[in-house]
């Protein structure tokens, strides 16, 4: 299984959100979904505050899946 990296985000459609990003973190955006990928490499789904963790493209699909009730699919 493919680990989630920014690239992967990117091929699926997500992009940064230079508002919400800061030094220490990136977030990637689509349709109103934001993941963020710290500085030390951890990738977390971020909801109302609570961060869940997401270690590979299963786990990104899962919940993207239950949040937006669609399968995620690269666009490029």
């Amino acid at each position: 299984m493919k680990l989630i990296n920014k690239d992967i985000l990117t091929e699926y459609g997500f992009v940064q959100d230079e508002a919400k990003s800061s030094n220490n973190k990136i977030v990637m955006t689509r349709e109103k979904m934001d993941v963020v990928i710290n500085t030390d490499g951890t990738i977390w789904y971020s909801n109302m505050g609570f961060d869940y963790p997401l270690k590979d493209l299963a786990s990104l699909r899962k919940v993207y899946k239950e949040v937006r009730n669609t399968e995620l699919k690269p666009v490029i």
